[in-house]
């Protein structure tokens, strides 16, 4: 098990297991970058995906690659499902895991879980606790069985079942179980969970030797975000006409500013991805300035930037204010 492993991912790990190898990365974005679900009878969008490449060389084929097929879309569904409930709500960015199957000889989605937890960690995203996980296999003549720990490629292929399961040290987070036989006996599950339980947590426990925790921030050339809250009728100010005041903004900090408006309070929350703290600071100056009001008694630095003749004996005078009270 290895981290940063890449030196521009904002996040990555290799996890290998006898045969079976996973290069993960994780790629930190804005809500822009939320993936947008479309379906039948469900639609909206997605903060948190993972995407699960299975290329023909990792198994000693050659063939062109021609898109997900069936079977990786189930094992990337199954290792996001496994991670998803370890990413805090109140985590700000959009996360991408990308995990790309180097070599296979069976549960590379359990390997692809085992990597994707190491690289969020090492990307600084405050998961809730690592995962592991562990594919279990099974024996049986009718009436004697053995349920085999971290199944191969032909221990699947010839075996009665295929069961994956994926946790922490808390409980299982995600299950996926293919069996060939009729069924199962409460008997041959109760064991199969059992020693699948020890085998995630001797996982886990090589996982925090090579990382404890979450790195405690993200790394130097990782976007870095802000959030911010405007009441509603300083949202047309702050955008300008046609989007010019905020296409500027971009443009002379560097960031990329997302605002979006909030369904209970109308507020516009204003999210900042950056990664320089300078070109933060600047957009955040700016809502500052937006939002200020000069509070009477109180001295302030100002610019002159006009004088006006109005009447006579009298003088306008139009000034620039700074944040900086005397």
């Amino acid at each position: 098990m290895e981290i940063d492993i890449l030196p521009t991912p904002h996040g990555s790990s290799l996890f290998t297991r006898g045969e079976t190898q996973s290069l993960s990365t994780v790629t930190l974005g804005t809500k822009l970058d939320e993936q947008m679900i479309d379906g039948a009878v469900h639609s909206g969008y997605n903060k948190f995906y993972l995407h699960y490449n299975f290329p023909g060389f990792s198994t000693g084929e050659v063939k062109p690659n021609r898109g997900p097929a069936r079977r990786e879309i189930g094992h990337g569904i199954l290792a996001q499902r496994a991670l998803k409930k370890m990413i805090p709500a109140d985590n700000p960015y959009t996360v991408r895991i990308v995990s790309d199957i180097l070599e296979s000889n069976g549960s590379s989605s359990m390997a692809t879980v085992c990597a994707g937890t190491m690289a969020l960690m090492d990307a600084g995203v405050q998961i809730t606790r690592p995962v592991s996980g562990i594919a279990m296999g099974l024996i049986s003549d009718g009436d004697r069985y053995a349920v085999l720990s971290d199944i191969l490629g032909d221990e699947d292929h010839l075996g009665d079942m295929d069961f994956k399961v994926t946790g922490t040290s808390e409980g299982i987070t995600a299950c996926q179980m293919d069996i060939k036989i009729k069924g199962l006996s409460y008997e041959i599950l109760v064991n199969a969970l059992k020693q699948a339980r020890d085998g995630r947590l001797h996982i886990l426990n090589k996982i925090t030797e090579t990382i404890e925790r979450p790195n405690a921030d993200v790394k130097p050339h990782s976007p870095k975000m802000v959030t911010s809250r405007i009441p509603n009728e300083f949202i047309g100010p702050f955008i300008g006409p046609g989007g010019k005041v905020i296409q500027e903004l971009q443009k002379t900090t560097g960031c990329t500013i997302v605002i979006n408006e909030d369904p209970v309070t109308e507020e516009g929350i204003v999210e900042i991805l950056g990664t320089d703290q300078d070109g933060i600071d600047s957009v955040l100056a700016k809502i500052d300035s937006l939002l200020f009001k000069p509070v009477k008694g109180n001295t302030y630095k100002v610019k002159v930037i006009k004088m006006l003749d109005f009447v006579k004996f009298k003088v306008i005078v139009v000034v620039q204010l700074d944040l900086f009270q005397f």
